[in-house]
């Protein structure tokens, strides 16, 4: 009997562990969607929206949230989808989230973008100017310091792509970029960067239905 007990709460311990990764991921996931949404649904610049981009590496792969080709330049975004306080400086190794005096601390961002920004830079002879990093809090968190000023909410987030900036790529110039990224990222993030524009796109289609 003891035996079947000790399965018994291994077997749940096991259960419990990938209920939570999945919603981890979920989380993670409904971050990176409301961003998409936001950009589909409101950017009105010329621009292509690719989500969920795997590169490989010198060092392995690194997975890019989101990477906007507009005619203003090439924003790279990373989605952080959290609640509770966030404090932090652009130049902390890391930030400290805080929820009911719970502190947490977790890996700044901006340097995790910079990964980010080279792995694209790398596939192109642009001019550092023409690559913009964003970070976007997707979630309810509270910003409690000056984090820098690509980092915003997702209620900024449009403002922020919207700026004022020298157009830089036509038409042409944005179909090829978007090309040699796609030829570049690793075939798993094509197929979640399609569930997401699916999904992105039946969100638009429901709320059209119900405004209807």
């Amino acid at each position: 009997m003891g035996n079947v007990s000790l399965i018994i709460v291994a077997l749940a311990s096991f259960f419990a562990g990938i209920a939570f990764v999945r919603f981890i991921r979920f989380r993670k996931n409904l971050g990176e969607v409301l961003v998409a949404h936001a950009i589909s649904t409101q950017f009105q610049r010329p621009h292509m929206l690719l989500n969920n981009v795997t590169l490989q590496t010198d060092v392995g792969t690194t997975q890019i949230d989101h990477v906007v080709v507009a005619d203003t330049g090439i924003f790279v975004i990373e989605t952080k989808h959290y609640t509770g306080w966030i404090f932090g400086h652009p130049n902390d190794s890391q930030w400290t989230q805080v929820i009911y005096r719970k502190k947490s601390r977790f890996q700044n961002p901006i340097h995790q973008n910079y990964g980010h920004v080279k792995a694209i830079q790398s596939l192109f002879t642009l001019s550092d100017d023409a690559f913009i990093p964003v970070v976007v809090f997707a979630g309810d968190a509270e910003l409690k310091s000056d984090l820098g000023p690509s980092v915003v909410r997702l209620g900024e987030l449009i403002s922020y792509l919207s700026e004022d900036r020298p157009v830089l790529f036509d038409e042409r110039k944005m179909a090829y970029i978007v090309g040699r990224i796609e030829m570049k990222r690793l075939r798993r993030s094509l197929e979640t960067d399609e569930y997401l524009r699916n999904y992105v796109r039946h969100r638009i289609e429901a709320r059209h239905r119900d405004t209807a």
